[in-house]
């Protein structure tokens, strides 16, 4: 998903005038991360949205809670709607010296070029390593059509049903996300004129408006209700280190009765409600960890270990998809293992050779391209160009 983690993220704790790193933020992220490599593991072991294969018994028990990928999806939609409306807060709720233009530049090349790497990877993959039929969860990834590359290439595979899910599943959230993006600078002008009570209201109406139209189309994958969740994140910055912290606590708590109200809305039974439900814990663990620094999630998440899994998060969710298929047909499937033992090797085995790859990834494709080392490009770059 896309992260600003490698993007130093720095606020102030309380009244002190301390610096800090949100290192638990990369963690979460890491664990975001993991899950959903976890769960598509366990879908390809078990194929229960193609084929309706699923485990039973024990082993449905066991790990039946790995079968909701997408939650991972709304979390990282928070934690980026977070990252990106704290620098807002800092500089009084403006983007900064250039505007909508730089911002969207700065997203651009942080997004981008680690996302087109995966989609040309993932493709020469598919058509050159990978079966056509596997009776797996990849099997949602073809056919390889003209129109799934075009509008992947364009990150509009979303719109169509019959390119969601195309060349990589995990692509269709990125595309998501970067339709977000493009509303972000409109957040911020609302949120000046009429403030963050306005933001969060008027998402989640507008949201779950729009979600209810589209989510029998061939626009459902456009998920509107995101950007809702997108505005969590932005509540829970202004949480931390807005001015009017105990306003922003109550408008909180008045959107959490709007949901359970609104959900009780026959249309609204048809949407997991649960997604919603992980975006507020999400915000609340965000603030709950910039608070309260030393609690054991924060120091869990600042673990050096897993603060470093989610250093490259970003490139671990793009690239796990064929890698882990490649393991799975070419390593794993031709051992004759039963199921619940293949998804035991793949999540273990195969989720850590996933990462090494996935940080060999970053190295290359991800890392030149992070906002500190660009930064420091650009400082020396105009004492070599003409004046």
């Amino acid at each position: 998903m896309a992260r600003e983690g490698t993007d130093t993220v720095e606020l102030k704790l309380g009244r002190t005038s301390n610096r800090t790193h949100l290192a638990y933020v990369d963690g979460m992220r890491a664990l975001a991360a993991l899950y959903v490599v976890l769960s598509h593991a366990w879908l390809q072991t078990w194929p229960v949205v193609v084929y309706g294969d699923h485990p039973s018994g024990w082993t449905m028990a066991l790990t039946g809670w790995m079968n909701y990928g997408a939650l991972s999806v709304v979390f990282f939609i928070v934690i980026s709607g977070f990252c990106l409306m704290l620098p807002v807060v800092k500089r009084d709720g403006t983007l900064g010296p250039g505007g909508s233009p730089e911002f969207f530049g700065k997203r651009a090349r942080r997004i981008l070029p680690p996302y087109y790497a995966a989609f040309v990877l993932s493709f020469l993959v598919g058509v050159v390593l990978l079966a056509p039929h596997t009776h797996s969860l990849y099997d949602e990834t073809r056919p390889f059509t003209l129109k799934a590359v075009i509008l992947h290439l364009l990150l509009l595979h979303n719109l169509q049903t019959d390119t969601l899910t195309r060349i990589s599943v995990p692509f269709w959230s990125i595309a998501v996300e970067c339709q977000i993006y493009l509303f972000f600078p409109l957040l911020i002008s609302i949120r000046r004129r009429f403030g963050t009570a306005a933001v969060v209201g008027g998402t989640y109406i507008v949201g779950l408006a729009l979600s209810g139209l589209t989510e029998k189309t061939s626009f459902k994958g456009l998920v509107p209700i995101y950007l809702f969740y997108f505005a969590l994140g932005m509540f829970a910055a202004e949480v931390i280190y807005g001015k009017r912290t105990q306003l922003y606590v109550w408008i909180g708590a008045s959107a959490g009765i709007v949901y359970l109200a609104f959900s009780l809305k026959p249309f609204l039974l048809q949407m997991l409600w649960a997604h919603l439900l992980v975006a507020i814990c999400g915000m609340c663990a965000l603030i709950v960890c910039a608070q309260w620094p030393g609690n054991p999630l924060a120091r869990f998440c600042a673990w050096r270990p897993v603060a470093w899994i989610g250093s490259f998060s970003y490139s671990l969710y793009l690239i796990h998809f064929p890698v882990q298929q490649l393991i799975w047909q070419d390593l794993v499937r031709p051992l004759g293992l039963s199921k619940a033992v293949t998804f035991a090797v793949m999540a273990t085995l195969g989720t850590a050779l996933i990462v090494l790859f996935s940080y060999g990834f970053y190295l290359v494709f991800e890392r030149p391209f992070t906002t500190e080392i660009w930064n420091r490009a650009r400082v020396r770059q105009p004492a070599e160009e003409p004046a």
